[in-house]
């Protein structure tokens, strides 16, 4: 299958908008040192999801830029599963965006608790407890898609599932220890990164 034009100019847009997505918000509410309670620190997984991410990262500009290197990992996907990867994609800017929104202050640039965090249950946190993440996923993960490239597509994915799987343990911990019984209530209702079907469980 072609690398088409349009596809590599797609995944350059999609890195570009992510990385100036969070500059953005990280220059908007800029990490507050003085005002941490706890903070995660990189362990061993953390570690190996940073690796991953450079292999993705070298690995997209391969793609974008010269494509046939990497050609033996071309996924046999149609042209309409690729263009569904972007659409995919937007839609996990807009949950990002939306999250972003709903945090407002209480966002920060990684996980920590800080002095005046409040319990946020507004917006997507209504139904889920880590959106922000499962716009990650949707769209890094999308990649595989747009670039019908497993070699890119499993490299942001295994990347991404790594990284929020550290993150979600340290930030339940901390919530829990920080809101008890609220955060559970609100952990029965909700689903981490999906909503429940069933609320009971």
């Amino acid at each position: 299958m072609e690398n088409m034009l349009v596809f590599r100019f797609l995944l350059l847009l999609l890195l570009v908008g992510f990385v100036a997505h969070r500059a953005y918000y990280t220059r908007k509410f800029p990490p507050k040192e003085e005002e941490t309670l706890a903070k995660m620190s990189a362990g061993t997984l953390s570690k190996l999801a940073n690796i991953l991410s450079l292999i993705a990262l070298l690995s997209s500009m391969i793609f974008i830029v010269y494509p046939s290197l990497i050609s033996w990992a071309i996924a046999p996907f149609p042209i309409w599963l690729r263009w569904s990867g972007m659409l995919i994609s937007l839609a996990g800017f807009g949950l990002l965006e939306w999250s972003h929104r709903a945090l407002a202050a209480n966002w920060s640039d990684q996980p920590r608790l800080m002095n005046k965090q409040v319990l946020v249950q507004t917006g997507p946190y209504h139904w889920v407890r880590h959106p922000i993440y499962t716009a990650f996923l949707l769209i890094l993960g999308a990649s595989l898609l747009i670039t019908a490239n497993w070699l890119v597509g499993l490299a942001w994915l295994s990347s991404v599932v790594i990284d929020i799987r550290e993150r979600v343990i340290f930030e339940e911990d901390i919530m829990q220890k920080r809101f008890g019984q609220d955060y559970e209530t609100y952990s029965i209702k909700t689903g981490r990164l999906f909503p429940k079907l069933n609320k009971g469980t």
